[in-house]
């Protein structure tokens, strides 16, 4: 079955939260019992407040860049 391509805000949103996006949606499709929808909303429905919050703030800097600065 093929993986589905992740909306805008769906990439945008997770993001926000993991290193790269496609990977973890290629992981959550890995597991044949887990429900990758369901997953996925709820992984975007948990962060996406906290995403629109710091999109609006000025520098906006996704979890890979903030990780490459501290670094």
């Amino acid at each position: 079955m093929a993986i589905r391509d992740l909306t805008n805000n769906e990439r945008a949103v997770l993001e926000h939260v993991v290193l790269d996006a496609d990977v973890w949606w290629s992981h959550a499709n890995a597991w044949e019992k887990t429900d990758q929808e369901a997953a996925l909303a709820g992984k975007v429905a948990t962060h996406q407040d906290a995403y629109d919050e710091a999109l609006a703030a000025e520098d906006y800097k996704t979890r890979a860049e903030r990780d490459a600065e501290s670094a």
